[in-house]
C-alpha cells in the first residue's frame, strides 16, 4: 500500500523535471559557449589567412616571409602557416577547386593555410584537452593570369628581290604577279597590328566582335584575308596590296593554322595580339599555310650566268599544323616552319674540254626548324627565353623522280647523276652528300628592349659553316666510264668550284622569302603580358 501512494503521489514532479532539464541546459550552455569560442578563433583565423594570403601574392618572391608576418601581426599564438605558390586561371570553365596549380615556373597566385588554437572552457572536462586546432585557408592572385607571350619563326625578309619574289609569289597565288623591289619594301616595312586585323577579319565574315575562339575556327579564302589586309595596312602598302587582290587567289585558310592560341591563353587573347607585325611576314605565311602542297617552277638561267638553270620548289605543310605564330604561357605548343624541297639542273655555259656541257643536279631539303616558349622573367628587366632547334638541311648531287618531289610524307631516294656524256666513249657520273643537324635546343633571350624594336634573333647550327652548295661540291665524288681525254675528273672539280657560290647565291635568297635559312631559325618575340608587375592582389577563394 505504502508503495502504491508513493507511485501514485504526483506532487514535486515539476521539481523533478526542472532538475533534469536545468542539467540538459547547462550541458547545451557549455557546448554553446566553447562552439562559439571555437568559430569566433575560426573567424579570426580566417581573416588571417586572407591578409596572410594577399601579403604573400603581393609579394611573391618572398611569399612566405610575408604570409608568416602577416598571420602573426593578426592572430595570436599562431600554430603554423602554409604557404604554396602557383598559377589562378580564371576561367568559368573550370571547378573552382582546379583553378589553381601549384607549382609553377611563373606562379601568380599563392594559396595560404593558417593553424592557431582555439580553447576550450567546459569541453575539456569531456576532451581532456585545452584547445582544438582551427584551420582555414585562402588563395590570393594577381589580377590577368600567367605571363604570356607571342612569338613567330622563320622572318627573313634582309633580300628583296623583284623578279625572284614575283616567280616565287606567282607560283603561290597561281596567278600571274608583277610588283617591283619598293613594293615589296613597302610590304616589309608596313606593320600591321594583329589585333586591328583581327577585329577586321571578325567583322567581314559578320562574327560577335571580340568572339575570338569562333575567328580562330573560321575557314576563309587568302582572297579575302589579303582584302581586310588592304583595308587597315598603311597608305605606303595599299598600291602594293591593290595588285595583289585583284588577282583571283582561292585558296583557303584557316586562321587557327596560322595564328595558334593555347587554351590557358584564351582569355586574354585581345591583350596578347595587341602587337604589330610585317604585312610581307602575314602575306608569306599566309600563303605557306595555304598552299602546303604546291610545287613551284622557276627558270633563273639567264640571271645566274648560266646556260641554263631550272629549279623546282615544293612547299610542304608544317608539322603537326604549327602555326606560324602562337600566344602562350607555357612551352607548349611548338612552332615550326614550313618544310621545303629545292630541285635545281644546272647547265653550264662553258664545255667541259670542248666536249660537252656539264649538267647538275641538286636537291636541296630543309626540314622544319622549331622554337617554344622556354621562360617569361617578369623582374625589375622583363626578360624572354625561347628554345629554338634548327632544322635538319640536307642536300644531294643526284637524279630523283621529279613526280614525287612535293610529296612529303616518303623520304626522296637519288641516284648518282650523269654530269657528261659523249657518244657513249665519255661519261662522268658523280654523287655528294651533306647534311647538316643540330639535336639540341639553343635558348636564345630578348630584352624588353628587342621586343620593342621587334628584333630577329637567330639561332645557327654549329656543324654548318660555309654556304650549302659550296660545302657540298667540295664532297663531289667523280667516277669516269670510258676513254680518260687528258684529266677529265680534275677538270669537273675547275669547272663546278665557281658554280658553289653562284647557286647558294640563288638558292638562299629564294629561302629567305619562305622565312627559312639552311642551319639557321629566325626567331621573334612581339610582345610579353606580365600581369604580376604593379597590380593589386585580390582573393579568389
Amino acid at each position: 500500500m505504502v508503495v502504491r501512494r508513493w507511485t501514485g503521489d504526483e506532487r514535486g514532479g515539476i521539481a523533478i523535471m526542472t532538475a533534469v532539464f536545468g542539467a540538459v541546459i547547462c550541458v547545451l550552455a557549455a557546448l554553446a559557449v566553447d562552439l562559439g569560442s571555437v568559430m569566433l578563433k575560426a573567424r579570426q583565423v580566417q581573416g588571417a589567412a586572407d591578409l596572410s594570403a594577399m601579403a604573400a601574392a603581393h609579394d611573391l618572391s618572398h611569399a612566405e616571409a610575408a604570409a608568416r608576418a602577416t598571420a602573426s601581426a593578426n592572430l595570436a599564438e599562431v600554430q603554423a602557416v602554409s604557404v604554396v605558390k602557383g598559377a589562378y586561371v580564371a576561367d568559368a570553365r573550370i571547378a573552382p577547386a582546379d583553378r589553381f596549380s601549384p607549382g609553377v615556373l611563373e606562379p601568380n597566385a599563392a594559396r595560404v593555410e593558417v593553424t592557431a588554437p582555439a580553447p576550450l572552457f567546459f569541453g575539456r572536462l569531456i576532451m581532456q584537452r585545452d584547445a582544438v586546432a582551427v584551420r582555414r585557408s585562402a588563395v590570393a592572385a594577381i589580377p590577368g593570369g600567367r605571363p604570356q607571350a607571342m612569338f613567330s619563326i622563320g622572318s627573313r625578309l634582309a633580300s628583296l628581290d623583284g623578279g625572284l619574289a614575283n616567280a616565287l609569289l606567282s607560283g603561290l597565288l597561281g596567278s600571274n604577279i608583277s610588283l617591283t623591289v619598293m613594293d615589296y619594301r613597302a610590304l616589309a616595312g608596313a606593320q600591321v597590328n594583329l589585333l586591328q586585323f583581327s577585329d577586321a577579319l571578325a567583322a567581314d565574315l559578320g562574327l560577335t566582335a571580340g568572339d575570338y575562339d569562333a575567328l580562330l575556327e573560321q575557314e576563309v579564302t587568302v582572297g579575302r584575308a589579303l582584302k581586310v589586309l588592304e583595308a587597315v595596312a598603311g597608305a605606303d602598302a595599299k598600291s602594293a596590296l591593290s595588285k595583289l587582290t585583284r588577282a583571283p587567289i582561292d585558296a583557303r585558310l584557316k586562321l587557327k593554322d596560322l595564328i595558334g592560341v593555347e587554351a590557358d591563353a584564351r582569355h586574354g587573347l585581345r591583350e596578347a595580339l595587341n602587337a604589330n607585325v610585317s604585312a610581307m611576314d602575314l602575306i608569306m605565311a599566309s600563303l605557306e599555310t595555304a598552299n602546303g602542297d604546291r610545287q613551284v617552277a622557276l627558270d633563273l638561267g639567264a640571271r645566274a650566268g648560266l646556260a641554263d638553270l631550272d629549279i623546282m620548289l615544293a612547299i610542304g605543310e608544317r608539322p603537326n599544323k604549327s602555326p606560324w605564330l602562337t600566344i602562350t604561357s607555357k612551352d607548349e605548343p611548338i612552332i615550326r616552319t614550313a618544310q621545303a624541297r629545292i630541285y635545281l639542273k644546272a647547265t653550264t655555259s662553258q664545255a667541259l674540254a670542248g666536249l660537252a656541257q656539264v649538267k647538275l643536279p641538286i636537291l636541296v631539303e630543309a626540314a622544319a626548324s622549331e622554337a617554344r616558349l622556354k621562360r617569361i622573367d617578369c623582374g625589375a628587366a622583363t626578360t624572354v627565353t625561347l628554345a629554338v632547334r634548327p632544322g635538319v638541311a640536307r642536300a644531294r648531287v643526284g637524279v630523283i623522280d621529279e613526280a614525287k618531289l612535293k610529296n612529303f610524307k616518303t623520304p626522296l631516294t637519288s641516284s648518282p647523276a650523269t654530269l657528261v656524256s659523249v657518244l657513249n666513249l665519255v661519261t662522268l657520273k658523280a654523287h655528294a652528300d651533306l647534311e647538316i643537324a643540330d639535336p639540341d635546343w639553343t635558348d636564345v633571350t630578348f630584352s624588353q628592349a628587342d621586343i620593342d624594336m621587334q628584333k630577329t634573333r637567330t639561332a645557327r647550327s654549329r656543324h654548318f659553316v660555309n654556304g650549302l652548295v659550296v660545302s657540298l661540291l667540295q664532297r663531289l665524288e667523280v667516277s669516269l666510264l670510258g676513254l680518260d681525254l687528258g684529266g677529265l675528273v680534275q677538270a669537273v672539280g675547275v669547272l663546278l668550284t665557281p658554280l658553289g657560290p653562284v647557286l647558294d647565291g640563288i638558292i638562299q635568297p629564294l629561302l629567305d622569302l619562305l622565312g627559312l635559312r639552311l642551319g639557321e631559325a629566325d626567331v621573334r618575340v612581339h610582345g610579353v603580358q606580365c600581369p604580376t608587375q604593379g597590380r593589386t592582389p585580390v582573393l579568389v577563394r
